[in-house]
């Protein structure tokens, strides 16, 4: 097999064989006096820059996907799986991007806390189980919880919410107890649903101790 062309560009190279394939790879992959025109490679050379050419390939999906937001390793994985990478091209790019800071499950879930007390009126509980649903290991979860433990949904927005529940259904029988309920599915703590709903009315069963 004979490198008929080689291109470089600021970050990669393009090396065109003569069976007519053009592969892609980092400028650091293969060692520079491997890659002259008019070269032959063995299959053993040939099997490496294949193997680097879709290192790059899987490199530059990943990047794309991280770039258009926030993701985490679960993400990523399911992604390169998708395009069509196998498990150890996808297990070197993680473990790249992992040690080059791209990848970052911990922020990741502290960003997801965030931002989702910010713009929706849900509980802990239910963060908890998004972040897992989304491969973030349970002690990165609980790690994070602690430290946005201060970010807690604002008690007023919750007690409106729970507010427009009870009165599209406070002339049923049980309408707090199914507030209690809705909030319960929102995830929201003993403690929190038992303050709101001693707002909307005199406690009833269902909120006492």
């Amino acid at each position: 097999m004979v490198i008929m062309d080689i291109e470089y560009s600021d970050c990669y190279i393009t090396i065109t064989l003569d069976s007519g394939e053009h592969l892609k790879i980092d400028t650091v992959s293969v060692p520079q006096g491997l890659l002259r025109k008019g070269a032959e490679i063995d299959i053993d050379a040939y099997e490496h820059i294949k193997e680097e050419s879709k290192l790059f390939e899987c490199k530059q999906k990943a990047l794309y996907y991280i770039g258009l937001r926030n993701r985490s390793e679960h993400d990523i994985t399911k992604y390169l799986i998708k395009k069509g990478f196998d498990k150890n091209t996808i297990h070197r790019v993680v473990k790249l991007f992992t040690e080059k800071g791209l990848i970052d499950d911990y922020h990741y879930a502290l960003n997801y806390i965030r931002s989702t007390h910010e713009h929706k009126v849900v509980g802990n509980r239910i963060i908890e189980k998004k972040l897992f649903e989304r491969g973030i290991h349970k002690s990165l979860i609980k790690k994070a919880m602690k430290a946005t433990q201060d970010n807690k949904p604002d008690i007023e927005r919750i007690y409106q919410m729970a507010q427009k529940k009870y009165n599209r259904i406070k002339g049923k029988d049980h309408a707090k107890e199914k507030v209690g309920l809705f909030l319960q599915q929102r995830g929201f703590t003993w403690d929190t649903i038992k303050e709101v709903l001693n707002r909307l009315g005199d406690n009833n069963n269902f909120i006492d101790d």
